[in-house]
């Protein structure tokens, strides 16, 4: 029987955490201070060797002194005291960058201090260090360990907290331990609340792979948890963190989302050289970044000739890019700016900047006339980056809906440490949290007098210097001896293709069907442990030159062993499951893995089912899981397709019982089940208890329980369901059942009462969320760089996806189905003068957050309307740019043939027009006809009659216009009118066939948008006539918003400007905010 875990007791009182051991002893530890990537594995700070002895700092000291040591460092008895860094314990640093305490590290001297320096200020000297780490340290490009007290978060300049989650365990390092999770806009960082020297910060640059997994909670036993895969200097972790909380995806949320604002935002923080920064020679903007000032003809001294081109200082960056090619561009940003100089240069002075050893230790050169230009420019240019490094800005915007409290309120009650240092028993911090789970033991530490601290005890004949130099060797080895490695590959590869071809050394003949293939058991042996063991044995068979097998295709062996030969195989949507198939029962994984890959990318809706099915069967978790992924998403699509209705009841199970599902109601869930089992009701209803319990009841609303659950034939007459739905219905009245525990049997039958007694209640009452039921009612804006969705009840942005390739000026529509399309638009093809105008066609898959391309428009236009009934786009009208000709063709897109054709034509030729789609109708409104005059006729077409008819034509005559549906009326505002610039609204009743006038918009406008979402009509920028400062007028762009206020018949504004509406079209839809990243 399927289980969940339930975070609170049946009464609700939420229960107490158990204590448990933490991975650390319960004696207080010593300061280690270490990094990976040394020679030496780790540098101890002090480590007392027995109880008693004095650590190597205190020894140190003594000698130091000349004499005995003072009574202040003597305890009652007058023997020696061994200070400590009170409520301290271990700080590993695994980052990047400088040994920490090594040569060039700013730390070192505070480190050698900490030696040297009377036991009373330890704590001082800890505080100091902790803020160094904070100020020198690249966070987000490191990995700290720290048993330090936690009494109030160390933060950098520009480090931001954002999120604030209380009960979250350390569920790899630290099992069991209630903590706290603190999300910043650098990094992560948990720290036990019942222990407070326990802590860990990841930086979002080691992070490799952020999912969800199954994990074994001690506190709420098997459950989804946030699994973060990172690497910092060549070593792996693994994090896994707990949500405490039952029903709360805050965890997923948070973290992935800011983790993805990050990723999204590494033009603030990397150097970058060659990417995608100008567009039609203006620099492109990063969110808060401003230009500061624009030199044209700034010389790039990257060789003799020199390059000319375009300087831009901001406050977040430098960059240039040529004049005559705007790909070979570099951006700086002030983060990875080590120096800013003049240097003399063949050319004379010349700006010289040099980058962050982080960033590649990059020399550039910059020639600025006159003289006094770039002297202006680098004061500017310093000036600049002194602001940034007091307040640096990373770029990572994102803001929770609940604000955590402030850092100085994020503090934890100080626990006093013991004085004397208990050394016998030390489990390093670290060592948890290893992907492999490895560690080496510790040599003997001694006190280095070249780093100024101790460090553990080189062996005979090696000096520090000599492992540097050791280093330096062992990378050029490296890299010699993977040049010989590749081409030794190369070389075998290719003679063992020349003895197949010539078929010298042949000892083996694999016999499939009637087709025989020569090829050598070395080679086979090599590759296939199948055939390695197979010719290794002792069976008569083994010793025949021929090897016959039987239910093999004779073609795909072929290719498996040409392949084995030439490390090149043919891969298709033909044969890749044959391939599969032949490669994991002969366990040849090259192969293998490059099939799973494959199907990975093919994955789509009409296969997914069959790849998943395919996984189970062969045993590859990896395709399976990417299959369930992909159902999981596309659910209430997939749901309704023959393939879903043929699943095992097991394979059913494995989709339905994931918490990712993409369901907005657990009631499709249910529906799908039930047709599933109706189909096969026979063979199928002896299973549905176990498939029932996958079914979360208690999201359902109350009223559908009691009218389709209940109700339903097959579950009434189901003895052992409706024991459930009693269940069911007390657990709707408050009552749950009493939990039962999660008992385990040793091997030796014996009740092992440690092993998880949580509370366990059974699968149906699981009540948690899924992912798909994080849905709002958003505006999308769709322009040429991004599609951004707004919430205009939050006043929040989400990325939704890129939008690089979408062209200016285009038309977009969502459908009834929430699948939104872009079409069309003025794409200027610098290669292609005669037809610049483009005929895109695009879908966006918001789960995948990309562009999908389809067929593209038969014949390209602009100026054109939209339209949408059952599934199906439809292209009325517009203006061919080439012959300036207005068009009265109608072109409909059927997307389960993927075709365009034509249907019946509109009765006139107009462009600038607009289309709405209503109950299976389209509606075509105003625009100009031939003789460029606005006409006033409004047209009505029925897609199952196939024709066009007329409605009462609108009071005034207008194109480029908004158009919405908002309460069962058509409501148009603003456009292009005879007179010019409008600013009047009207309303369409389609009950009575009549227009009425409603309240102006405040502004005359030209293409202003209207979005009708959740009872409430919003207006979005558009064109009108701003007097400019040479007070003349002209139409300039505006990219505010304004909402309807119905009940007071007035235009209320919102937002003054959304720079996300620049150029941009706008649709009501439905997103997934769980998916989504805040902007």
């Amino acid at each position: 029987m399927s289980v969940w875990r339930q975070g609170r007791s049946p009464r609700g009182q939420a229960r107490a955490p158990r204590r448990t051991q933490l991975g650390f002893s319960e004696t207080p530890k010593p300061c280690l201070v270490s990094q990976i990537g040394l020679s030496m594995r780790k540098s101890w700070a002090t480590r007392a060797h027995s109880r008693g002895s004095l650590s190597l700092g205190a020894r140190r000291r003594r000698r130091d002194r000349g004499g005995p040591l003072p009574w202040s460092q003597r305890d009652a008895a007058g023997r020696p005291r061994l200070w400590r860094l009170p409520a301290a314990g271990l700080v590993h640093h695994v980052g990047a960058g400088c040994a920490l305490g090594g040569p060039g590290c700013p730390l070192r001297p505070v480190l050698a201090m900490a030696l040297i320096t009377p036991g009373p200020t330890d704590l001082q000297v800890l505080e100091v260090l902790e803020d160094l780490i904070s100020k020198y340290v690249n966070i987000w490009h490191s990995i700290i360990y720290a048993v330090s007290c936690f009494r109030q978060m160390k933060t950098r300049p520009g480090e931001v907290l954002i999120d604030c989650l209380d009960s979250i365990e350390d569920t790899k390092g630290n099992n069991g331990d209630r903590g706290r999770l603190l999300v910043t806009n650098l990094r992560i960082l948990w720290h036990s609340l019942a222990l407070s020297r326990v802590n860990v910060s990841v930086g979002y640059n080691c992070i490799l792979n952020i999912t969800t997994r199954t994990a074994n909670s001690k506190l709420r036993g098997q459950t989804e948890a946030l699994y973060i895969l990172t690497k910092c200097n060549s070593t792996r972790f693994e994090f896994i963190f707990t949500n405490l909380v039952p029903g709360s995806p805050r965890l997923f949320t948070s973290v992935m989302a800011v983790h993805r604002a990050y990723e999204t935002s590494k033009m603030y923080r990397d150097f970058k050289l060659r990417s995608a920064l100008i567009q039609n020679k203006q620099l492109r903007l990063l969110p808060q970044e401003h230009v500061y000032d624009k030199i044209n003809g700034v010389w790039n001294l990257s060789s003799d000739q020199g390059n000319l081109g375009t300087f831009f200082i901001t406050n977040v960056r430098i960059v240039w890019h040529a004049n005559m090619n705007d790909s070979f561009n570099v951006s700086i940003p002030y983060l990875q700016i080590r120096s800013i100089k003049i240097r003399d240069s063949k050319f004379g002075l010349a700006l010289v900047i040099e980058s962050s050893q982080q960033s590649g230790g990059y020399v550039l050169g910059f020639k600025i006339d006159p003289v006094e230009k770039l002297q202006e420019s680098v004061k500017e240019i310093n000036s600049l980056h002194k602001v940034y490094s007091a307040s640096p800005i990373f770029g990572v915007d994102y803001e929770m809906e609940e604000k955590p409290q402030p850092l100085e309120a994020l503090t934890v009650e100080q626990i006093q440490d013991d004085v004397e240092i208990d050394s016998d028993d030390h489990t390093d911090a670290f060592v948890a949290y290893f992907a492999d789970g490895n560690k080496q033991q510790d040599r003997e530490p001694v006190f280095s007098e070249e780093l100024g601290l101790a460090i553990e005890k080189l062996k005979d004949g090696f000096t520090l210097q000599g492992l540097w130099e050791v280093t330096h060797r062992m990378d050029s080895q490296r890299e010699l001896a993977e040049e010989l490695r590749l081409y030794q590959s190369t070389l075998l590869q290719d003679g063992l293709k020349d003895l197949l071809d010539e078929k010298k050394f042949i000892d083996c003949t694999l016999k499939a069907g009637d087709k025989s293939l020569p090829c050598h058991r070395l080679i086979l042996s090599a590759c296939s442990p199948y055939f390695r063991e197979y010719f290794l044995s002792e069976i008569d068979e083994a010793k025949k030159k021929e090897v016959v097998l039987d239910n093999v295709d004779p073609a795909i062996l072929d290719l498996i062993i040409k392949y084995l030969y030439s490390a090149s195989i043919d891969l298709n949507d033909g044969n890749v499951q044959d391939i599969f198939a032949l490669a994991s029962r002969f366990q040849i994984p090259s192969v293998f893995t490059v099939c799973v890959s494959y199907l990975q990318k093919r994955l789509a809706p009409g296969n997914c089912l069959a790849i998943l099915r395919l996984g189970l069967l062969l045993d590859c978790p990896r395709l399976a899981i990417s299959a369930r992924e992909f159902v999981s998403d596309r659910f209430v699509q997939i749901c309704k397709e023959e393939d879903f209705m043929q699943l095992s009841p097991q394979e059913l199970i494995s989709v339905i019982s994931n918490d990712s599902l993409n369901v907005e109601k657990e009631e499709a869930v249910f529906e799908a089940v039930m047709k599933w089992v109706r189909t096969d009701k026979e063979n199928r209803v002896k299973n549905l208890s176990e498939v029932f319990d996958c079914i979360r009841f208690r999201l359902m609303t109350e009223k559908y329980f009691k009218d389709h659950v209940e109700k339903d034939d097959i579950i009434k007459s189901n003895p052992d369901l409706q024991k459930k739905i009693k269940v069911l219905k007390d657990a709707f009245a408050g009552k749950l059942p009493e939990p039962s525990k999660n008992v385990q049997k040793t091997g030796a039958g014996e009740v092992n009462g440690d092993v998880g007694d949580e509370d366990l209640l059974p699968g149906y009452l699981n009540d948690i969320p899924r992912h798909g039921m994080f849905v709002k009612d958003l505006i999308l804006l769709v322009n040429d760089t991004a599609a951004v969705a707004y919430d205009p009840t939050e006043n929040e942005c989400y990325l939704t996806a890129l939008a690089e390739q979408i062209p200016r000026n285009h038309s977009s529509i969502v459908t009834q189905q929430n699948q939104i399309y872009v079409v069309g638009g003025l794409y200027v093809d610098e290669e292609n003068k005669d037809q610049p105008l483009q005929s895109y066609f695009f879908q966006l898959d918001s789960i995948a957050s990309e562009w999908v391309g389809l067929p593209p428009l038969p014949s390209a236009r602009c100026l054109f309307g939209l339209g949408e009934v059952d599934d199906k786009i439809y292209v009325v009208a517009g203006k061919d740019l080439q012959t300036e000709a207005s068009l009265d063709s109608v072109l409909c897109y059927d997307p389960v043939a993927a075709k365009w054709n034509e249907v019946k034509k509109l009765p006139i030729k107009v462009y600038g027009h607009n289309v709405i789609s209503h109950k299976g109708m389209i509606y075509c409104l105003g625009g100009k006809t031939d003789d460029k005059k606005c006409t006033n006729r409004v047209f009505i077409f029925n897609p199952k009659k196939g024709d066009w008819k007329d409605l009462a034509p609108m009071k005034t005559p207008r194109s480029m216009f908004g158009v919405a549906v908002h309460k069962g009326k058509i409501v148009i505002a603003g456009g292009v009118t005879e007179d010019g610039l409008s600013a009047s609204v009207e309303a369409f009743d389609l009950t009575t066939n009549k227009w009425d006038v409603m309240t102006e918009f405040p502004q005359e406008r030209s293409s202003i948008s209207l979005v009708s979402l959740a009872g409430s009509l919003y207006a979005i920028g558009g064109f009108a006539m701003i007097q400019l400062e040479s007070k003349e007028f002209a139409p300039t762009e505006v990219n505010d918003i304004w909402k309807y206020e119905d009940d007071k018949k007035e235009w209320a504004g919102m937002l003054k400007e959304i720079r996300y509406a620049s150029g941009a079209s706008c649709l009501a839809t439905r997103l997934n905010l769980f998916k989504l990243s805040k902007l």
